[in-house]
């Protein structure tokens, strides 16, 4: 559904309004040419579906890091899990909230990335100034890189899962470019991915990858997010969880899209937890 916030940003370093910052394009980092021009990469990601429960933040923290740590090892760069993985939906978001990045769940994910030497995203509740946010924070082996906080809220009336997002989360100011790793990204989050405007904006930024963290029982087709990747023009790493949801089995079913939609690689679609690994050769980008 369209939500009656949206703008369209791109964070550099120092800049007001964001939710984090980093430099983009600057000299020195991997992947970037001098010149402007990009070479192209090939990054070992990793997508990652298990079973959060609702409201444990400490023991799904525990599994994060296991699996976290057995990704890397087995040579991930950058690691996706899906929406609210340290707490799941719960019945009042105010009891889970957390800080970014000076809250306990960024720390820890920042030290397990730098001794990882990786890239972790991972979702969480988060509370800014009064407001409480679903939130995606990208961490890396220099520490906190950037989160998106979900625009598009998911609301159906009467829900009893907790899962009606307008009663429980504000919304962000929409998608933006952020850089991780030397390379252009962009996130969005679950129903935000129902809103063609959000897609739209997704496109106009011209991202060279794209992560699209979930948290469904009902899970789309592999040509929906094809279709989405395709249109956006960029690599999709697209994550949901397994297990129980409060009151829904989730599926998993994780995937990784190149920029023409076709599919590189994919998980089990079963609600068994696995971690999906992929080769993501990125687009050259000229800035």
């Amino acid at each position: 559904m369209e939500n009656r916030r949206s703008f369209l940003k791109t964070v550099i370093a120092g800049s007001a309004g964001g939710t984090g910052f980093a430099a983009l394009g600057a000299r020195g980092h991997e992947g970037v040419d001098p010149q402007g021009a990009e070479k192209a990469r090939t990054v070992p990601v990793a997508v990652i579906q298990f079973d959060a429960v609702s409201g444990q933040v400490d023991r799904n923290l525990r599994e994060m890091e296991r699996l976290s740590t057995t990704a890397a090892q087995a040579g991930a760069r950058w690691i996706l899990f899906h929406e609210l993985t340290t707490c799941d939906y719960v019945e009042k978001a105010e009891r889970v909230v957390e800080l970014v990045p000076e809250g306990p769940s960024t720390k820890l994910m920042a030290k397990i990335a730098k001794r990882c030497n990786c890239f972790i995203a991972f979702g969480l509740a988060e509370s800014h100034r009064g407001r409480v946010y679903d939130a995606q924070v990208f961490v890396g082996p220099h520490g906190y890189v950037y989160h998106y906080r979900k625009t598009w809220l998911w609301h159906r009336a009467k829900d009893t899962s907790f899962r009606d997002e307008w009663l429980r989360y504000d919304p962000g100011s929409g998608p933006e470019i952020f850089a991780i790793d030397g390379v252009r990204a962009t996130c969005f989050i679950c129903s935000d991915g129902d809103s063609a405007r959000c897609i739209a904006e997704l496109a106009a930024l011209q991202p060279q990858v794209v992560f699209y963290p979930n948290n469904r029982e009902g899970w789309p087709s592999l040509e929906v997010f094809g279709k989405m990747a395709k249109t956006i023009q960029a690599p999709l790493l697209v994550a949901n969880r397994v297990g129980r949801s409060v009151i829904f089995d989730c599926p998993g079913g994780c995937a990784v899209f190149s920029a023409q939609g076709e599919v590189l690689a994919k998980a089990n679609r079963e609600g068994r937890e696995e971690i999906l690994h992929c080769k993501l050769e990125l687009p050259m980008h000229i800035s």
